[in-house]
């Protein structure tokens, strides 16, 4: 016969001490849970943050040298032209006036360390811009039709600039096209006005003798990058059918933005294009005396630009409560990889605004340069 069990040690629990040894131990491990937690969390945020930081600037980069890429486009040989038009107009950050330059992209200089701003202007004709060459002995002032050698490719609503070497250019919308008889005519509307056309001492405006062309803009795309307030890369774009711009913010976290023009200074005239200088400004690139002439513009065939991206998330502060997630109060470029421009540090200690941020080294950084070719700049060589 098998012994009968013991009652007692069969509904015996737990004791004192081995509930208290299994309290601490679970006390411990909660420790190490919460500590591992605290420590992949810090790490996931300093990822996720240095990853959009990375994404916007990535972004930034690629819209603004999309655009700089096609800059120039349906221009030609009236590149840097003063065009002279009907409605004020404030194409390529220019002040509001009657007339503006057909300047590819214009570098504005923030003041200081301040961002700076970049301007693109081109054409925006969705098939293909063709030039135009005026016929005929001589386009009054008062005329409302340009003859042409051919009006391929130009439609009605379409902008064009009428251009001779030595004259101011003139932006005309096409109100009809006459293609049987190679005709397009701008009558009255608000892009044609005939007193917006150069006058010569005989009343004559573009000559068939001066080699007067047309150039086929469409419409005009002019598209405006800056940094606002509140650390957005911001565009404004221009509508020719309404003469005016809509802004939009582009990517968030975008705390600096600066920009050189690239010249080619050689004398004389070159059968290749290249960048020996890099200038903040305008300069003599042709060597005329004049700094910021249609020839100094049709030297410039690049751009570099450097974005600094700020991460979106404050990193955590240290046990004594100061922030060092960035310890450098300044980026180096432009000044030490750009030796030929200002000596003007991007100062992450300043807002886009100019105003002292308290928390900058709270925040990761990533800086992103590159250099964008004015395509249309290069090929109008060939």
């Amino acid at each position: 016969m098998s012994p009968v069990p013991n009652a007692n040690r069969r509904n015996a629990g737990f004791s004192l001490v081995e509930i208290m040894v299994g309290l601490v131990i679970g006390l411990i491990s909660m420790i190490i849970i919460m500590q591992l937690y605290a420590l992949f969390e810090e790490q996931k945020r300093t990822t996720t943050s240095g990853s959009d930081a990375l994404t916007n600037a990535g972004f930034s980069i690629f819209s603004i040298e999309r655009d700089v890429r096609v800059a120039g486009y349906g221009f030609a040989d009236a590149t840097g032209c003063t065009v002279n038009t009907a409605q004020n107009t404030t194409l390529n950050n220019q002040v509001s006036a009657a007339s503006f330059k057909l300047v590819p992209v214009t570098i504005t200089q923030g003041m200081g360390t301040a961002s700076d701003t970049i301007s693109v202007l081109a054409s925006d004709k969705n098939t293909w811009s063709i030039p135009a060459r005026i016929l005929g002995n001589s386009t009054k002032q008062t005329d409302t039709e340009f003859a042409l050698n051919t009006p391929v490719g130009i439609a009605q609503g379409d902008l064009l600039v009428a251009y001779e070497l030595g004259k101011n250019c003139t932006l005309f919308q096409v109100t009809a096209v006459d293609t049987s008889d190679n005709k397009i005519t701008h009558t009255n509307n608000t892009w044609n006005k005939t007193a917006i056309f150069p006058k010569d001492g005989e009343g004559k405006s573009y000559l068939q003798s001066g080699d007067a062309m047309v150039y086929n803009l469409g419409s005009l795309m002019s598209r405006t990058y800056s940094i606002d307030a509140n650390s957005n890369l911001n565009l404004a774009d221009y509508s020719s059918a309404t003469n005016t711009y809509t802004s939009q913010p582009l990517a968030p976290g975008i705390v600096s933005l600066q920009a050189q023009y690239g010249f080619d200074t050689r004398g004389g005239t070159q059968t290749d294009a290249k960048v020996d200088t890099w200038r903040d400004a305008m300069v003599d690139a042709d060597g005329s005396g004049t700094s910021g002439d249609a020839g100094d513009i049709a030297r410039i065939y690049a751009i570099r630009f450097v974005i600094v991206a700020r991460s979106e998330l404050k990193e955590k502060p240290d046990a004594s409560g100061n922030c060092n997630a960035t310890t450098s109060s300044a980026l180096p470029p432009p000044s030490d990889k750009w030796p030929d421009g200002a000596a003007r540090n991007i100062d992450l200690r300043l807002n886009p605004d100019g105003s002292a941020n308290a928390d900058w080294r709270c925040y990761r950084y990533k800086t992103f340069e590159t250099v964008a070719p004015l395509r249309n700049m290069l090929w109008k060589q060939l």
